[in-house]
């Protein structure tokens, strides 16, 4: 009668082991389907990422050409500010929302005021997430940086 209580002890040792096994294969594949999760909403913000630009429009018969910001990325921009040099050092303008591929005229003071300086543009996506980017001239060159915001 020695023998069932070993095989009684060994079951149950058995069936523990394979209890524990079973949870951490679960907890992989819970940390797992997170991942994935945070991966997919990144997904959409990316593919639906403004992204605005500024630049130089030659004149046509429609009309003079000149300085604009435009979306050059594939979701709407909203909530946009940018550089206001009318109103001194530090100065931001809000402007309309604006469609993927969509311009905004800017005057045509902007480069000038803009030498030495940077000419800043932040603004949000649709999902609510900020981005800025700087426009800076020097020596004739523009150099555009785009930069997420937390």
């Amino acid at each position: 009668m020695i023998w069932p209580t070993w095989i009684q002890a060994i079951s149950e040792l058995w069936l523990a082991l394979v209890t524990s096994v079973t949870l951490y294969v679960l907890w992989g594949y819970a940390k797992d389907t997170k991942v994935i999760a945070k991966n997919s909403s990144e997904q959409i913000e990316y593919s639906q990422r403004p992204f605005l630009a500024v630049a130089m429009r030659q004149g046509t018969e429609m009309g003079p050409g000149g300085w604009v910001i435009e979306n050059q990325g594939f979701g709407p921009a909203v909530n946009i500010r940018c550089t206001d040099y009318a109103q001194g050092k530090g100065g931001m303008r809000w402007m309309a929302p604006l469609a993927t591929k969509a311009e905004y005229k800017l005057p045509r003071e902007v480069e000038t005021a803009s030498r030495g300086n940077v000419f800043c543009i932040e603004y949000e996506s649709l999902s609510g997430r900020r981005y800025r980017t700087n426009v800076e001239w020097s020596n004739d060159d523009m150099k555009t940086e785009f930069h997420p915001l937390t």
